[in-house]
């Protein structure tokens, strides 16, 4: 069984990283790929629908990496920081590239069947409707493709690392969702 996580976070070591790898930690996994968008090399989208017909990308970054990564994958979680409400603008320029992989065109995705997908949601505010705003974004572009959404997690108040780490609520909710995420996981193969 392999794992893809991808931290949409532009931090390599912020709080979205330290919720994400304290949820693979509980898994205890070997397969799993590990990537923070703000450390690739991601090109925006041109338009050209180009994809549509080639199924894929003619530009050269490292969505093609993802590309593979996503083919390969039983299991997709993607955690996003909010940014003025929504996902971060490098989660969005991820999505916008995946065109050619999803169902909008001829009703089926071109990926192989059976993914699960995880949707993680973090922000420094109190209230939840941001994180159920990101969360819904999230299963949209998994549903895109044809991957399941079987679970999600909204963090609130996670104004910094430093907040989280000195969290015991936070820090039980994560190890909780961790747990249970490894029971579905296990339970689910």
């Amino acid at each position: 069984m392999k794992i893809l996580a991808i931290n949409a976070s532009p931090k390599k070591k912020g709080s979205t990283a330290f919720v994400l790898n304290k949820i693979l930690e509980q898994l205890q996994l070997e397969k799993i790929k590990y990537y923070c968008l703000g450390e690739m090399k991601i090109k925006y989208c041109l338009g050209c629908r180009r994809c549509e017909k080639e199924y894929k990308c003619i530009q050269k970054d490292d969505m093609n990496i993802f590309y593979s990564e996503i083919q390969k994958c039983d299991f997709f979680i993607i955690a996003s920081p909010s940014y003025w409400g929504d996902i971060t603008g490098q989660l969005k320029v991820f999505i916008d590239r995946n065109l050619h992989l999803c169902n909008t065109k001829t009703g089926k995705s071109i990926l192989p069947k059976n993914k699960k997908g995880i949707a993680i949601a973090i922000r420094s505010g109190k209230n939840n409707k941001e994180n159920v705003h990101i969360i819904d974004t999230i299963e949209h572009y998994f549903q895109h493709l044809d991957i399941v959404p079987i679970s999600n997690l909204s963090i609130t108040q996670a104004s910094s690392l430093k907040n989280i780490r000195d969290n015991s609520k936070v820090l039980k909710k994560i190890e909780k969702f961790g747990l249970k995420l490894k029971n579905e996981i296990v339970t689910k193969n």
